[in-house]
C-alpha cells in the first residue's frame, strides 16, 4: 500500500464511508432466508444457520485480531524496549492495561490513575454481597497481583508502565449492537481488549481481565459506519500500516473523554475477569463505573449479567424461569432478573466448573420442558458459556507465552457438545460472527431498525 492510499484509508476508517461497493437492498438469498438471517443474531447454534462462503469479511484482521504484529506491536503495548518508527497515529503504550486505565479514569494524573486502579484491583481481595449472594475475597489477589504490581514501581504507587498484563486480543463485536428501538440505548457493539496477567518474568497465568467498550452510536448511520471502519481493516496487511489503521479506531473509544456524557467521559461499559490464579476454583466477576463522592467514577464489583446465582443450579426456581420465558430466550430478547417469583436471581459472581450446565431438578433434562430453551439459557450465562455446555475449558481466548498467539476455544472456531439430554450442537460462533457481519454490511436502515432487541453478553 502506499502511503498515499494508506493516509486516504486512515482518514476514511475515522468516518466509516469508504464501502468497496453499495450495499445491497433487500435480501440476500445467499445468506438463506430472512428467517434465518435473524437467527444469526439470535441462536449461537450455528448448525440452525446460514452459514455460507460467499462472505468477504476476514475473521482474523475485522473481527478477532490476535496477530504478534498486534498483540506484541514494540511501540503500542510496551515501555521497555527501543522500537522502529510506526506509522502515524501512534502513541506509546496505546494498548496497554496502565495505559487504557486513562481513559477510564479521565486523567493522566499518576497518583490518581494509582488510586483508582488500586481501589478496582482490591474489589477482588474484599468480600461483598451482591443481591443477596455472599461473594468472598479472593485470598491471593492482594499478595499476587497487588503487591507484586507495587513491587516492580516505585515510591508506593502503581507505576502504569510497569503494569504485569500482556496483551492477547482485540475483538470487535459488531453482533452486540442494538438499534434502539426496543428498551436500551442503541450502539455499534463492543470493542474488547483481552489482557492476560503474568507473573514474574511474563510467565502466564490463569488469570484474565477483559475491557469492553461501547461503541458510541445514536442512530443507523453510526451502527453501518463502526462495520465500514472494521471492515476496511480486512484490506490492509498485517504491520505498521494496519496497526495505524486499527490505533484509529481504538482511540476513538479507549481516549480521554471519548464517551462526554458518560462516567469519567469513559465508552467503558464494564471489566471483566476469568481466573483460577487468586483463589480456589474459576471464577468470573464483573466490574463497572459507579459514581463516587469526590473525584473520578470508581470501578467496582456488580452482578454478573445472565447467570443466576450457584445456588440455584438444579432448582424448581430456575426450571420455572426457563419455562416461562422459553419464547424470549429463543429470541435471545430476554435479560436474566435481579429476583424471580420474590427470591433472588442474578448472581453476584460466576463459579465455574466441569459439572456446570444449567438445568432444573433431576433426573437430568426433566424439569424443563423445551430443551433447546434449556440449551440456549445455559450457554449464554457466564460460567455455561466459558464451560462444559460450549466445549470451552474455561477461557474463550487461551493464555499464550510471548512469540506465540493466542488461540481460541473450541466454541469461538467450532465444535460439537452432546448436551446433558443427548442433544448434539454445534457451535462456531467466529463463523456465526463473521456471517453477521457480511449481512451487516449489506444492510439499509430500514434493516437494521428493524433487527431485534438481543442481549448476547459473551
Amino acid at each position: 500500500m502506499t502511503r498515499r492510499s494508506t493516509v486516504a484509508v486512515l482518514a476514511l476508517l475515522v468516518t466509516g464511508t469508504l464501502a468497496p461497493a453499495a450495499r445491497a437492498q433487500g435480501h440476500r438469498p445467499e445468506f438463506g432466508t430472512p428467517a434465518q438471517q435473524s437467527k444469526v443474531r439470535t441462536r449461537r447454534e450455528v448448525g440452525l444457520l446460514p452459514l455460507q462462503a460467499k462472505c468477504n469479511v476476514d475473521t482474523s484482521r475485522e473481527l478477532f485480531i490476535t496477530d504478534l504484529t498486534v498483540v506484541e506491536d514494540c511501540y503500542r503495548t510496551g515501555y521497555l524496549f527501543s522500537c522502529a518508527a510506526p506509522t502515524l497515529p501512534a502513541t506509546r503504550g496505546a494498548w496497554t492495561f496502565g495505559k487504557l486505565m486513562e481513559g477510564i479514569f479521565g486523567t493522566t494524573d499518576p497518583q490518581v490513575l494509582s488510586d483508582k486502579t488500586l481501589q478496582f484491583l482490591r474489589e477482588l481481595t474484599i468480600p461483598h454481597t451482591i443481591n443477596g449472594e455472599t461473594v468472598a475475597a479472593r485470598p491471593d489477589a492482594e499478595s499476587k497481583l497487588v503487591q507484586g504490581w507495587l513491587g516492580v514501581s516505585s515510591g508506593g504507587r502503581l507505576d502504569m508502565k510497569q503494569a504485569p498484563f500482556q496483551l492477547n486480543a482485540i475483538v470487535a463485536r459488531l453482533d452486540m449492537r442494538q438499534n434502539g428501538n426496543g428498551t436500551v440505548t442503541p450502539t455499534g457493539g463492543e470493542l474488547h481488549f483481552v489482557f492476560q496477567y503474568n507473573v514474574s518474568d511474563h510467565f502466564p497465568s490463569q488469570a484474565f481481565f477483559i475491557f469492553e467498550y461501547n461503541l458510541n452510536a445514536a442512530n443507523c448511520a453510526d451502527i453501518l459506519a463502526w462495520a465500514q471502519r472494521f471492515h476496511n481493516l480486512g484490506g490492509i496487511a498485517f504491520g505498521k500500516n494496519y496497526n495505524a489503521a486499527l490505533q484509529t479506531i481504538t482511540d476513538m473509544v479507549t481516549k480521554i473523554n471519548g464517551a462526554p456524557g458518560r462516567l469519567n467521559g469513559s465508552a467503558l461499559n464494564q471489566v471483566r475477569s476469568n481466573e483460577l490464579e487468586f483463589g480456589p476454583g474459576w471464577q468470573q466477576r464483573q466490574f463497572m463505573l459507579s459514581a463516587s463522592a469526590s473525584g473520578p467514577a470508581a470501578l467496582l464489583q456488580t452482578a454478573v449479567p445472565q447467570t443466576p446465582q450457584r445456588a440455584l443450579q438444579n432448582s424448581t426456581t430456575l426450571a420455572n424461569y426457563i419455562n416461562s420465558n422459553a419464547a424470549s430466550i429463543l429470541a435471545g430478547t430476554y435479560t436474566v432478573p435481579l429476583t424471580f417469583n420474590g427470591v433472588p436471581f442474578l448472581g453476584g459472581v460466576a463459579p465455574n466448573g466441569l459439572d456446570l450446565k444449567w438445568d432444573g431438578p433431576s433426573p437430568a433434562c426433566s424439569s424443563i420442558v423445551n430443551k433447546d430453551a434449556r440449551a440456549a439459557f445455559s450457554n449464554n450465562t457466564c460460567n455455561g458459556c466459558h464451560g462444559p455446555e460450549t466445549g470451552a475449558s474455561f477461557k474463550q481466548v487461551l493464555r499464550r507465552n510471548p512469540g506465540m498467539a493466542s488461540l481460541p476455544s473450541n466454541f469461538l472456531k467450532g465444535v460439537t457438545v452432546t448436551d446433558l439430554c443427548g442433544i448434539p450442537r454445534t457451535y462456531n460462533d467466529l463463523e456465526r460472527r463473521r456471517v453477521d457481519m457480511c449481512q451487516l454490511l449489506s444492510m439499509t436502515c430500514s434493516q437494521v431498525d428493524a433487527e431485534p432487541e438481543v442481549h448476547f453478553l459473551h
